[in-house]
């Protein structure tokens, strides 16, 4: 008895915030710098690298802890001048709204780095936070997995969804404006339970999908929520030649090292998984070889049989550059591009001297479809994280341009 009790007293210590920390409501931003703190914020600017920060967080039901964020953060979109640049970023596991979260710190650099690539556009970052984390005593906090997975599973409904609607009504409202839309581990999980039926029946009737470009980065769902979704996409009428590169308005990204959603994953899917029913046996039939336990335990990022396209780039880290690498297409040999070099009869990778990111298509069929699903090297994505990795900004930004322009 008394193991029990010290057990929960360990437990009790270590529980997280239950409540939102984002209490400094203001439809102005807090101004951000040394002298001012706006940790407790909901709208801050940062003049000294000219982007604006808003946050709106949910509870465990995906209902707003207070309706005035999501009022200050519209208010600040549509008092806007100038084009925007709109980043709506929804977090994953182990993370929340805390100023001292690493997410958060991570999401602030991102959009530094985006107003100085585009000095154009006022540059907006949309922070969505909600309890990822509820235990921090080490080790014990590893076995909240299930419990905020079921929470993940709920929070892409009601205001949560009603939310995003709101966001890209005033958004995209001016043809200018461009919204990329980011869902991370259990975040692209919210994200994707909020807005797929939408986007498949917006890309059924043939309009954009939401916003200009929605990503789902190394994604903690598994592969068989894909399955019914793209037999639909197989229905659809797509091109059948490729001359370039046709960008579409979702994208799965998963990267090869990405460890959390390789073997974790599929250990945490184990035993759930024997209790869930599997695909649809006739869209399940159109992938011979496939088991529904591999549908079951393998994250969507790791699924070979649905990837459609390989991104790559031969620098380990392209961080110190101001300026993008240029994107390839890796199925293509232009003259200026020589990517094959002959050599004793074998044919090597000849990387160009300048740092550049390597696009190629792996599977013909989906390939010019409205979704993607992109593996990374470890070079693009060398772990679970991404929003310090200057290699993934860039192809995002370079493919969100391209869909948005067609």
């Amino acid at each position: 008895m008394r193991k029990i009790t010290l057990l929960l007293l360990v437990l009790l210590a270590g529980c997280g915030p239950r409540d939102y920390f984002r209490t400094q409501i203001d439809a102005s931003p807090c101004i951000s710098s040394g002298e001012q703190d706006c940790g407790a914020a909901n709208l801050l600017a940062d003049a000294d690298h000219g982007y604006s920060l808003g946050f709106v967080e949910f509870d465990d039901d995906g209902r707003f802890y207070d309706g005035c964020q999501a009022e200050a953060v519209l208010q600040w979109l549509q008092s806007s001048d100038q084009p925007q640049y709109v980043v709506l970023y929804t977090h994953g596991w182990h993370h929340n709204a805390s100023d001292v979260d690493f997410n958060v710190r991570r999401f602030k650099d991102s959009l530094k780095a985006i107003k100085q690539r585009h000095p154009g556009y006022r540059v907006v970052g949309l922070y969505l936070g909600w309890r990822g984390e509820t235990l921090e005593t080490p080790y014990l906090r590893m076995l909240t997995f299930w419990n905020r997975r079921g929470v993940s599973e709920r929070l892409g409904r009601g205001q949560f969804k009603d939310f995003l609607f709101q966001i890209e009504r005033v958004v995209k409202a001016s043809p200018e404006n461009r919204l990329l839309t980011i869902g991370h581990s259990l975040g692209a999980l919210v994200v994707y339970n909020a807005l797929r039926t939408e986007w498949l029946d917006r890309v059924r009737r043939q309009l954009p999908g939401f916003g200009d470009l929605l990503l789902l980065v190394n994604p903690a769902i598994e592969a068989r929520r894909f399955v019914e979704l793209r037999h639909a996409l197989g229905e659809l009428k797509l091109p059948a030649e490729l001359n370039e590169p046709a960008y579409p308005s979702m994208m799965v990204i998963g990267s090869e090292a990405d460890n959390m959603t390789g073997s974790a994953f599929t250990w945490s899917r184990a035993l759930p998984a024997l209790f869930e029913p599997g695909p649809n046996p006739f869209n399940a039939s159109e992938l011979p070889g496939t088991s529904a336990w591999e549908l079951s335990t393998t994250a969507i990022g790791h699924y070979q049989p649905f990837q459609t396209h390989r991104l790559e780039t031969a620098a380990a880290d392209q961080q110190e550059s101001a300026a993008c690498p240029a994107v390839v297409d890796g199925n293509a040999y232009p003259a200026h591009y020589p990517q094959i070099l002959a050599a004793a009869g074998n044919s090597q990778i000849a990387w160009l001297a300048e740092p550049y990111l390597r696009l190629r298509r792996v599977a013909d069929e989906f390939a010019a479809g409205p979704l993607w699903f992109v593996q990374t090297d470890k070079n693009v994505l060398p772990n679970h994280g991404f929003l310090n990795r200057k290699p993934f900004w860039c192809f995002v930004e370079h493919s969100l341009e391209r869909f948005a322009r067609r």
